[in-house]
């Protein structure tokens, strides 16, 4: 029997695509029109693989539990999983990055030791979920989808869709959708539901990340959805795990910010248009419009990685070569 190697890769139609425009839309273009590499892959690699590990962890324990959902399948025997190392070790097979097993294992291992027990049930493992905008009974919003594009709520309500009104391009007329992977559903011993994310970073800093993080439109999206799908949804908790030493980890709760949720539906009605506009006046990408604001081109982690494009242009290509 072939073994499952769990996808842990991103979203399509994910927040990190819009969200790179919400940030700013020449970041945008430097990334997905003029296809350049804005995220060192090394740090893009190690991600994933922490992602890897973790999914068979929690699979193997779910199936384990009497079931978990993994993708769009359902298992109720572990040994169709691979462990979580020969997972991670397959995944270096198809996508390289061998040169990091020994590190990212390492942090796998130092995590199980930290937290040892299961966190809860874990229900649902890289999970997609689709959304749409358009109105339920009467009232507009971003709506989860039973299955992406079937255009039913896992109510079996039908969703009046809201389309994109962008003549000219491609998805013109067509549902405006998000879609995100929620890496992690876990069902507590009070039977309440939680959206984890993972996140692997080279320094674990709690008090620093949880804001951060609750302001971003992914987390937004999270916790809209998960109150869509879940009955005694309790919220988004952040995994984290530090990948240098002195191993770190925490899982602090995501605190809520209602009144961006409340209106988060306009605002991704208004950056797909945005967007999209953008697109059909067939601007040159170097031109897209810029944020040009100091803290914002350079943050908290440094510069943003195309501060050096906006400087200098297609002549800053040849520090970001150098520099990969």
């Amino acid at each position: 029997m072939t073994k499952i190697l769990i996808d842990a890769g991103m979203s399509q139609k994910g927040w990190s695509r819009i969200g790179s425009f919400c940030k700013c839309p020449q970041l945008y273009a430097y990334q997905r029109i003029l296809g350049l590499e804005m995220i060192p892959a090394d740090a893009l690699t190690r991600g994933t693989m922490g992602h890897v590990l973790l999914a068979h962890q929690h699979a193997i324990w779910g199936a384990e539990e009497g079931g978990v959902w993994v993708d769009e399948e359902y298992h109720e025997d572990p040994s169709v999983f691979l462990s979580p190392e020969d997972a991670v070790v397959e995944w270096c097979d198809q996508n390289g990055g061998h040169e990091h097993l020994d590190r990212m294992i390492g942090t796998f291992n130092n995590y199980m030791a930290h937290y040892p027990e299961k966190p809860g049930r874990s229900i649902a493992v890289e999970y997609p979920v689709s959304a749409i905008l358009g109105y339920v009974d009467g009232v507009w919003g971003l709506w989860v989808e039973s299955k992406a594009g079937s255009g039913v709520t896992p109510k079996g309500k039908t969703i009046e869709v809201t389309p994109l009104d962008v003549p000219g391009h491609d998805d013109h007329g067509k549902p405006v959708q998000l879609t995100r992977r929620l890496d992690l559903v876990v069902e507590d011993r009070l039977g309440r539901t939680y959206v984890w994310d993972h996140k692997n970073q080279a320094r674990v800093q709690p008090n620093r990340s949880v804001d951060a993080y609750a302001i971003d439109g992914g987390f937004a999206a999270f916790r809209i959805m998960g109150r869509q799908l879940y009955e005694n949804f309790g919220g988004v908790t952040l995994n984290l795990l530090q990948t240098t030493e002195p191993f770190k980890a925490a899982r602090p709760s995501v605190p809520p910010t209602p009144h961006r949720d409340n209106h988060f539906a306009e605002l991704l009605w208004h950056y797909e248009h945005k967007l999209a506009e953008l697109e059909v006046s067939k601007m040159d990408p170097w031109k897209w419009p810029k944020v040009q604001h100091g803290t914002a081109c350079y943050g908290r982690y440094g510069p943003c990685s195309g501060i050096k494009l906006c400087f200098y242009g297609e002549r800053g290509l040849d520090i970001l070569n150098r520099r990969g």
